[in-house]
This record gives C-alpha cells, sequence and structure tokens, in this order.
C-alpha cells in the first residue's frame, strides 16, 4: 500500500500543522520484492493523497508506471535506444547528427518525464525558423517519437508526447536530372581509372552507391546476364547487408551488356582485391564513402553536371528509363531493392506511361466487336 507520512521530527499528532512536507512512500508491482520508492510534495497533504490514491488504483488496474522510472534524462535514454538500433550505419549516424545538432540542446537535459508536447511543437517550430528542410524535421520527430514510444514500451512513461504533432509536408522533387551520354562518359572519364565502373552499375543496373563499391566477381552470374547484389560498403569503409535486408540477402538485377564490358575492362586494367572485391581504398581495403563523393562531384562539375547531381542520380536515371520504355514497375521496384511496391510508385509514378488511351482503346473496340455479333454480350455487362 502508499502510505502518506512525514519524516520529520514532529510527533505524528503534530503533522498536520507542522511546516514539513509529505511524502508518499510506495512500491511498485514487485510488491515487498522491489524496492521501495518515496516522493516528496510540500505541505499539501490533498496532493500527496491524490497520488497515493492513483498508485494503488493503477496497480489494481495493471496500467502501473513508475513515477520515478521517468527520471532518467532524455539525453542518456536516447544514446541507450540509438546504440541498440539495428539500422543501417548510415541511418544510425543519420539519427545521431539530429539528435545532437537539434533534439538534445532542445530538450536533451530532461528527464523522459518532464517532455511535454508542447515541447516537441516547440523542437518543430525552431527547426522550421531555422530554414530547414521539411524531410530534416520530419527525421528529428521521427527519432523523437521512436525514443519515447520505446519508453513507453519500457514502463518509463505513460504516454508519448509526439502524437498527433502536425508536420510539414515534403515537396517531391519530380525532375531527375538525365545526363547525357557524353555527360556520363565524361563522369566515368573524372573519376579515378580503379573507380570509374562503378558509374555504368549505378547507371545500368540502379545500384546504389554502397552497393556499386561492393561488387565482387561472384556478383556476375547466369553466362554474365545477371548481376547478384548481395552486400553494401557503408560510409567507413566496411562491408555491410543490403539495405532492409538480412545477411544473406541478395537481390538479382540484368546486367546490361555495356556495363558487363565496363566490369571485364576494369578486370583486365586493375584486377582484384585478394577476395575479389572490384573497387580498392585508398588506405583501407574497400573504398570510404566520404572520399568517393568528393571525387564523384569533382568528375560531376568536369563533366558539366549541376551541383545537386550525386551519385543516386545514377540511380534515378535507371528506374526512369526503364519505367519509360514500358518495364513494369513491379519489376523495376524488385531490381532497385526498395521495401515495397508503393515505394517505387511513390518516387516514379510520374513517369508511368499512361494508360488512359489504351484504355479508351480497348473498351471501344470490345463495344464494337460485340456490337458487330448480333446477340453477342458486351464483357462486363450485368
Amino acid at each position: 500500500m502508499a502510505t502518506v507520512l512525514k519524516r520529520c521530527g514532529c510527533p505524528e499528532a503534530d503533522w498536520k500543522t507542522c511546516p514539513h512536507a509529505w511524502v508518499v512512500r510506495y512500491r511498485t508491482l514487485g510488491g515487498r520484492a522491489s524496492r521501495q520508492q518515496e516522493r516528496s510534495f510540500g505541505a499539501d497533504r490533498r496532493e500527496a493523497d491524490d497520488f497515493a490514491l492513483k498508485i494503488e488504483h493503477d496497480k489494481r488496474a495493471r496500467v502501473f508506471i513508475d513515477p520515478a522510472a521517468g527520471d532518467v534524462l532524455f539525453r542518456a535514454y536516447a544514446r541507450t535506444w540509438l546504440a541498440r538500433h539495428l539500422g543501417a550505419d548510415s541511418t544510425v549516424a543519420g539519427y545521431q547528427s539530429v539528435l545532437n545538432a537539434h533534439v538534445f540542446p532542445a530538450f536533451g537535459h530532461r528527464p523522459l518525464s518532464r517532455v511535454r508536447r508542447e515541447d516537441v511543437k516547440n523542437l518543430i517550430a525552431v527547426m522550421r525558423a531555422k530554414g530547414l528542410s521539411a524531410s530534416r524535421v520530419r527525421e528529428a520527430h521521427l527519432v523523437v517519437a521512436a525514443i519515447f514510444n520505446e519508453a513507453v514500451r519500457d514502463k518509463m512513461i505513460a504516454v508519448s508526447p509526439c502524437l498527433r504533432i502536425p508536420l510539414p509536408e515534403i515537396t517531391v522533387n519530380r525532375d531527375f536530372i538525365v545526363p547525357t551520354a557524353a555527360q556520363t562518359d565524361g563522369l566515368a572519364a573524372g573519376l579515378p581509372g580503379d573507380w570509374a565502373a562503378t558509374i555504368w552499375l549505378m547507371h545500368g543496373c540502379g545500384l546504389r552507391v554502397g552497393e556499386a563499391l561492393a561488387v565482387s566477381e561472384q556478383c556476375i552470374i547466369s553466362h554474365r546476364t545477371v548481376l547478384r547484389v548481395c552486400e553494401q560498403v557503408n560510409p567507413q569503409g566496411q562491408l555491410r547487408p543490403l539495405k532492409f535486408r538480412n545477411a544473406g540477402d541478395y537481390r538479382d538485377t540484368p546486367l546490361p551488356q555495356y556495363v558487363s564490358d565496363a566490369i571485364d575492362k576494369h578486370l583486365a586494367d586493375y584486377g582484384t582485391t585478394e577476395d575479389g572485391y572490384l573497387f580498392r581504398g585508398r588506405r583501407q581495403k574497400l573504398v570510404v564513402r566520404r572520399t568517393y563523393q568528393d571525387d564523384f562531384a569533382r568528375a560531376a562539375r568536369k563533366a558539366g553536371l549541376p551541383a545537386q547531381f550525386i551519385p543516386h542520380s545514377l540511380r534515378h536515371y535507371f528506374a526512369s528509363t526503364a519505367l519509360a520504355r514500358g518495364i513494369p514497375i513491379t519489376d523495376v521496384s524488385q531490381w532497385l531493392g526498395h521495401r515495397s511496391i508503393e515505394v517505387t510508385y511513390r518516387i516514379y509514378r510520374h513517369l508511368l506511361p499512361s494508360a488512359w488511351d489504351q484504355a479508351r482503346a480497348a473498351l471501344d473496340q470490345a463495344y464494337l466487336e460485340a456490337v458487330a455479333r448480333p446477340g453477342a454480350h458486351i464483357a462486363g455487362a450485368c
């Protein structure tokens, strides 16, 4: 049972008039086996009584949350949550960045239980006032919400302060940069020779930059017509499973002849690492992402491409070209390694060939054929 008392030296008969604080002493759901807790309420006996009644009610209803559990600082709990996160290294690094730059300065010093919905709304307002993008703001909310949701599941707090908070809409830029053949050739020529084939792997197979940097001889299968994508190189140049996949998972994508030829030229000119990977790093076995991206940016400038043209733009080229040539979006989504076809559709739906004219022509033709055959039924009539 929760007990209301005073820990002063005054006689119990004088507690109503003595100036010392009322204290509620209680145990958690573990009963006598659990650690005893206390909370002080100043001179207000009614507040102490209400707290004691709520403790007992919540314990009986099996919804009890130990008020002391939420005293953990948000910063400390967030770091523990991030250390246990199972996402890709680049995802964890992104979350760490948004926490350090925006969230911790806002309320990292506060206990979990003292962060209010208003605090989260203020965080979003401050980020918007600084001119940060909608995607960056939404990333901050996603991270904070995930941390508080975990705190709720851990019974550190009763409810998340992130519920039903308005967020800025992300405007999707549908105007992908499509390089000319000369620009793509210039881009490949501008890279160090032993990395040039990465351009064709992203351009012709739709690989992410980390996936291109992890291609090995063993990835080239089915008489050199299929590329098996098995792993990726993280920003630090370490091998990791594919995005959204477990170790050992893979996906296959068509290997165009011009990409196969670029791989053959690379193998003839530069060979591989001892264990068969095509692309070597400068100070370690595999390529560090930042070094590659710096070289890519310089090569893009020399090729006459705008600053916003990045390695991922080549992946957009692959998807855009495939869809514009009538390749089914289901196949393209699988080759890209998207988590679901909805992701592919959201990004590239404006590139899908319109079915309106085809549908009108097909329906008109079906109707005319039915009219031409007396007594025939029009398909779908009821």
